[in-house]
């Protein structure tokens, strides 16, 4: 990284010039993925049972060794490219994604359920139907928001009809421009603020207390979701938000949607979407989908641990989006230093 350009760091106008952040898949990397696809199927075993000796590669690791290189020392988020989705059926394609999965690290929980990997498509539901439905089962925008767990992986199978664009954002770059800008307003949002859990938290907690950036260990880490603030409002025991607090909220939202920051990304079949959760939010625009419902938008996700994950503030310990990957890395290390 070039000097006073911190990990994670980036503009519209970097990802531009460099394209470093595509990893194209040739013809050989995806006969090894076909390859270890079937050898998986053919071994019988459950899903979730799969580990990397299970799905054997050689060639692609080094694509996938160059890609969490990004996600913790360079950009933050890389696009796997040419995912041979068209070999397989739905079901397989889970287990292609599983494997590769295993390269990156650990899969975690993505809900109260302990649910390691979600189909992302409409359900047909809203958020504010019930409290235990989130963006994910919706065709509905999504603001810009973190993951849990170090990183996020979204696999495209199939794409909507119209719309649901994915779009990227640095939020170091984010916090930093906050800093030049208004750092009245950078203090405030290492400050803490409430966020609904959307009862997913296995504490049982119904919302969490946690700042929006923390400096910690040289790096910025972020956590995000606007909408799970405001929801947040609804609960008597949750401050109402401060006139100071919706000021940098608004800001940071403003300059997320911001061209010089605002990254778009057309995901199709057969694109991995792998970014680091501590420096990247991520949003997706409204879609129309197909009647047919074998046509529909489908996408797979898993949140993911890192095995070479940064340090992790003691601020996520009970959150629900870094308490799995915060107690496993305290775990195996006695501390919450990356494994």
């Amino acid at each position: 990284m070039a000097k006073n350009i911190m990990t994670g760091e980036w503009k519209v106008s970097d990802l531009n010039k460099n394209k470093d952040w595509i990893l194209e898949l040739d013809a050989s990397d995806q006969k090894e993925l076909i390859d270890a696809t079937k050898l998986a199927i053919k071994s019988k075993k459950t899903l979730f049972d799969l580990n990397g000796s299970d799905f054997p590669l050689t060639k692609f690791k080094k694509k996938i060794d160059l890609a969490k290189h990004q996600l913790e020392k360079g950009l933050g988020f890389v696009l796997l490219r040419n995912l041979p989705v068209s070999h397989f059926s739905d079901n397989d394609i889970k287990i292609m994604f599983w494997g590769i999965g295993q390269y990156f690290g650990f899969p975690e929980p993505q809900d109260k359920a302990g649910s390691l990997l979600h189909v992302v498509t409409d359900t047909g539901a809203t958020v504010k139907s019930s409290d235990n439905i989130r963006g994910f089962q919706t065709n509905q925008e999504l603001q810009f928001h973190t993951d849990g767990g170090d990183a996020f992986g979204l696999l495209c199978v199939r794409p909507a009809k119209k719309g649901g664009l994915s779009k990227l954002v640095s939020s170091v770059a984010i916090f930093k421009e906050i800093e030049r800008l208004r750092p009245d307003l950078a203090s405030e949002l290492q400050e803490n603020f409430y966020f609904d859990t959307r009862a997913q938290n296995p504490n049982e907690s119904k919302f969490q207390s946690v700042p929006v950036f923390i400096k910690h260990d040289g790096l910025v880490s972020a956590l995000y979701k606007r909408q799970y603030i405001e929801t947040a409002q609804r609960f008597s025991e949750v401050p109402k938000l401060t006139v100071k607090q919706i000021e940098a909220l608004d800001l940071v939202d403003t300059l997320c949607n911001n061209e010089e920051f605002c990254f778009d990304i057309k995901l199709r079949p057969g694109d991995m979407e792998v970014a680091n959760n501590a420096t990247t939010f991520h949003s997706r625009e409204n879609y129309q989908d197909y009647d047919d419902i074998n046509k529909r938008r489908c996408m797979f996700r898993l949140w993911l641990s890192l095995y070479d994950g940064r340090p992790l503030p003691d601020a996520y310990e009970d959150t629900r989006e870094w308490a799995p990957t915060f107690q496993r890395r305290k775990k195996m290390k006695g501390s919450t230093k990356a494994v």
